[in-house]
């Protein structure tokens, strides 16, 4: 029994290499014009869809070039006999298909481990094309053509694989460490050392010449589209690359980064990491490392070059004996598909901002000058963009009908898990980082910078979750509110202030609409209402991670999912209770509970919900004044924030450009920038310290 018309089997033997080609064709347009949109829009199905080219662009390619090799092999296929040459050209073409283009070389931190696996691949695809030209001559009549562009195929292969290699951690990690330095001769010094044994000596640091670079660059640095910035932007991204695969910086680097950031802007230093993660971005996904050198350019010059040369003579032969009119056509349309993504390939080198970083760039054409600079300085490189999800209506959605029989459904197949996640991406939301929050940030954390002289006290602020917050409130305040902190693990903590945060702001906000706080002037509505909405992006953005995102989260979680569960479970049947079906009634209700005896006093410490334990705390909040409360609890999420952020694993850190970017590895850099971080050591200075005699 046939399990296909014939008619269908013999449709497909004649269609699967000319439709493998195409769609191949069809995946490398795709991945040239959108691949590089994923670091700019936090989109899961364009990043999804990317993923699905990614994977299926390389498989597609190397199975039409084995479907290539078996067709040539056929002899009593007539068909091929006549259009061999032209079979040996496509398989050229799938060659450069294979090199992939320029602005995707990995989709993941773990494709770049890879590369040697893209090595075998580049040694058997090559010489399988390679068979596959050998098969037709010496009477093939495209061999020039079909050279031309198997000369392409491989160098962009190559490329690719170098790209990989480059990006690979212990690669990627030795670029980081310096030229071997055996420092001064050992006998000498001592010499030195015993003659000035007797004569005052005085240390000297001798500042590396990037270091004095960086802090010149960071002098001109006037505003945020100062393309200045762009070129402070790589020199910082040098000195810091290292964070990405574990090393420790210097306390010089500390210093020259700190005193730039401390004299900066909120707007310039957003921007400055912005830039950073751009490129980082290129380096770890990118064929830019290879490209942008002058045998890059060289070597950009030769493809498009040759492909020309390719398609116009291609044009001039005769194309009689070649094969039917579509093969023909399905030639052309490969020969221009090339030209025109190798066009958009080096437009996109030219705006790029490697380009900028050329020092000859200020003495060009003004008119180079307002174009390029302008269109590359106002790109878009991130997505600005932070998720939210709150803990109230994620037990209100958990019990919707329709989730509730999605669950049933699933569990018959043991697939809740994925459900679940569907479930809680498809409720939740993003909103665009604001400025006002952009400069709160800045200026908390270059106060809390300001304090932190040294690396042990900028390790001890980095260990702060909360405490440092609660002690720049009045000190009644801090001894009613520190058992918040205190009390709980941090993951406990957030899932405690998150539910006090959410509520207080709906109450607020209600109150502020109704006109029920007359002894809030206009100027005070505003402020609180900036801090207000501050408070609720970071408390929402914080819930999001702990439920969709935990692996940036997982360092600091401790026992979360114990508290998470038991939290979860009490609010279902408070809301099922007393018959909730929406936010706002359980909010109100929430607010009407009497909750005089904190929960463990009755209930036993065996459960580790926090439900009542929020309403408590809400409590005490609202009794506070408006002004410091608002300051509060700004500072209390900005220190939950930064916590998660220096604890967060740095390769999960590297990993974020490529997927739209996180508000928390901006946090993560700028704190490194500002000198709180635990990566830094000041061994190194204490090394390159210098004697020297004064007469």
């Amino acid at each position: 029994m046939e399990l296909f018309p014939k008619k269908i089997e013999n449709f497909w033997e004649i269609w699967d290499l000319r439709t493998c080609i195409l769609l191949s064709l069809t995946l490398q347009a795709f991945l040239v014009m959108f691949s590089s949109f994923r670091r700019r829009f936090k989109s899961s199905l364009l990043i999804f869809l990317i993923w699905a080219a990614y994977l299926l662009a390389d498989w597609i390619a190397a199975v039409a070039i084995g479907l290539i090799t078996q067709s040539q092999g056929s002899n009593c296929n007539s068909n091929a006999k006549g259009n061999e040459d032209l079979l040996a050209f496509w398989a050229s073409f799938l060659l450069l298909h294979l090199g992939g283009p320029d602005s995707i070389t990995s989709f993941a931190l773990e494709d770049n481990e890879f590369w040697i696996r893209h090595l075998f691949g580049l040694l058997l695809q090559v010489l399988a094309a390679a068979y596959s030209i050998l098969l037709t001559l010496p009477s093939n009549k495209l061999w020039l053509p079909t050279i031309l562009v198997f000369a392409v195929g491989t160098i962009k292969y190559a490329e690719r694989t170098y790209a990989l290699y480059l990006a690979s951690l212990d690669r990627f990690g030795a670029t980081v460490l310096p030229k071997p330095d055996p420092g001064p001769d050992y006998e000498e010094s001592a010499a030195l050392y015993s003659a000035a044994a007797a004569m005052a000596v005085m240390p000297r640091v001798d500042q590396s010449d990037d270091a004095e670079l960086i802090l010149e660059l960071g002098q001109k640095v006037q505003n945020a589209e100062d393309i200045k910035i762009l070129q402070l932007a790589h020199l910082l991204f040098q000195a810091f690359k290292g964070l990405i695969v574990g090393f420790f910086l210097s306390n010089r680097d500390r210093k020259t980064s700190r005193e730039i950031f401390m004299k900066i802007d909120h707007k310039c230093a957003f921007k400055l990491i912005e830039y950073e993660f751009s490129f980082m971005y290129q380096v770890l996904h990118t064929k830019a490392v290879v490209v942008h050198r002058r045998a890059g350019y060289i070597l950009r010059f030769i493809s498009l070059s040759s492909i020309l040369g390719a398609s116009i003579f291609f044009l001039l032969v005769g194309k009689k004996s070649f094969g039917t009119e579509t093969e023909i056509a399905l030639t052309f349309t490969l020969l221009v598909g090339a030209i025109v993504l190798d066009v958009i390939s080096i437009i996109k080198l030219i705006f790029s901002e490697w380009t900028l970083l050329d020092a000859q760039m200020e003495n060009q054409y003004e008119w180079r000058k307002k174009y390029i600079t302008e269109t590359i300085l106002k790109k878009k490189r991130w997505s600005g963009k932070v998720f939210q999800y709150d803990m109230i209506n994620y037990c209100l959605d958990q019990e919707r009908q329709f989730t509730q029989f999605l669950y049933k459904i699933a569990g018959y197949v043991r697939a809740t898990a994925i459900v679940e996640q569907l479930s809680n991406m498809w409720f939740s939301s993003s909103k665009p980082v604001k400025d006002p929050l952009k400069e709160f940030i800045f200026e908390k954390l270059k106060e809390k910078s300001n304090e932190a002289e040294n690396l042990k006290e900028a390790l001890d602020a980095c260990s702060q979750r909360g405490d440092w917050a609660l002690l720049k409130s009045s000190y009644t305040s801090y001894i009613k509110l520190k058992w918040s902190i205190g009390e709980f693990q941090y993951a406990e903590s957030l899932l405690l202030w998150h539910l006090a945060t959410d509520l207080i702001c709906y109450k607020e906000e209600d109150e502020s609409n109704s006109g029920q706080n007359p002894r809030d002037d206009e100027a005070n509505r505003v402020d609180y209402k900036r801090q207000r909405e501050n408070c609720k992006a970071l408390s929402d953005y914080v819930f999001y991670l702990l439920v969709l995102h935990t692996t940036m989260m997982s360092p600091v979680l401790g026992n979360w999912h114990k508290a998470f569960q038991d939290t979860c479970a009490e609010a279902k049947r408070f809301f099922e209770k007393h018959k909730i079906t929406n936010d706002k009634e359980a909010f109100n209700k929430m607010d009407d509970v009497k909750t005089k005896v904190r929960p463990a006093a009755v209930k036993g410490t065996k459960s580790k919900s926090v439900f009542f334990d929020a309403c408590i705390l809400a409590r005490q909040l609202r009794n506070m004044e408006g002004e410091e409360r608002w300051k509060t609890m700004e500072l209390v999420w900005l220190e939950f924030v930064a916590y998660a952020a220096i604890n967060c694993k740095a390769n999960i850190h590297a990993q974020q450009p490529s997927r739209g970017g996180e508000l928390l590895t901006f946090i993560w850099l700028l704190m490194y920038h500002l000198g709180l971080g635990t990566q830094f050591s000041d061994q190194e200075e204490l090394a390159g310290t210098k004697m020297v005699a004064i007469k």
